[in-house]
């Protein structure tokens, strides 16, 4: 039976925080340029790689593409989607594959690791991203894919990062790790809200919208990242139809008087 994707995501982050420090002498635990990044480390980091680059815009494939190249050892191959891929797999014979989620909602990002993950390639994947969104890690942890780099690491943790999982290690930045598991005791703590529409933390989320407070304040009375909050926004919004945290604030209005 397929374990549930909290509980799964949950052992995956134990695994990787809890491993011990070093095996064969690679860290388990590093830091680059100062940055904390937690990671699993197999074997030996090859010298030269290809890395397929899946990206819808061909000008952000293109400077992806340059940059990692000139800034790394890597050869990088840029593909405008998974099906275009999947398609020329056999030919591009590629050691990593980036899937870049940027732009992306967590929604579309699992549909496109679903396709890759369907097709039942053995060739490892990482997720780039241009924020560190709790629950897309855990998409990303819950998926089978083997990293998740956010846009705004340096050119050389990335190159870190993918030659790590090119050897069959795993690198998820340690804030991510910390992100996706306080959002997942969250989401076990919290009971059901009115009507059982809404979570006791959504409701303390919309009842600080309906006082017009920011995410960041919201984030600091509450005690959670400001990413949670914006999860905990977009959810809201989804359960309720609204366009805007204004159309929120109304529509919940009456839910939360009658309790």
């Amino acid at each position: 039976m397929r374990t549930s994707p909290q509980r799964s995501v949950s052992s995956k982050i134990a695994s990787i925080q809890d491993k011990p420090a070093r095996q064969n002498g690679t860290p388990r635990v590093s830091e680059v340029n100062g940055e904390p990044v937690a990671t699993a480390s197999l074997g030996a980091v090859p010298m030269s790689m290809s890395v397929v680059i899946i990206e819808r815009r061909a000008f952000v494939r293109g400077c992806i593409q340059s940059i990692l190249s000139e800034a790394t050892t890597l050869d990088g191959v840029g593909v405008a989607s998974v099906e275009e891929y999947l398609a020329r797999a056999d030919q591009l014979k590629a050691a990593i594959v980036v899937l870049c989620a940027i732009g992306l909602g967590v929604r579309e990002a699992d549909a496109q690791l679903s396709r890759l993950q369907a097709a039942g390639g053995s060739v490892p994947v990482v997720v780039m991203s241009d924020a560190e969104d709790p629950e897309l890690v855990m998409t990303v942890m819950d998926k089978g894919a083997n990293g998740f780099m956010p846009a705004d690491i340096s050119l050389e943790v990335a190159a870190h990062a993918l030659r790590l999982v090119a050897a069959g290690g795993q690198y998820f930045p340690a804030g991510s790790l910390l992100a996706a598991r306080k959002l997942m005791a969250d989401r076990q703590s919290a009971g059901p809200g009115p009507k059982g529409m809404f979570t006791r933390r959504q409701v303390a989320v919309i009842d600080a919208l309906r006082k017009g407070k920011a995410n960041k304040i919201i984030a600091y009375e509450l005690n959670m990242c400001e990413s949670t909050v914006k999860v905990h926004v977009r959810n809201i919004m989804k359960k309720l139809n609204a366009k805007n945290r204004t159309e929120v604030a109304y529509l919940a209005s009456g839910l939360l008087q009658e309790h």
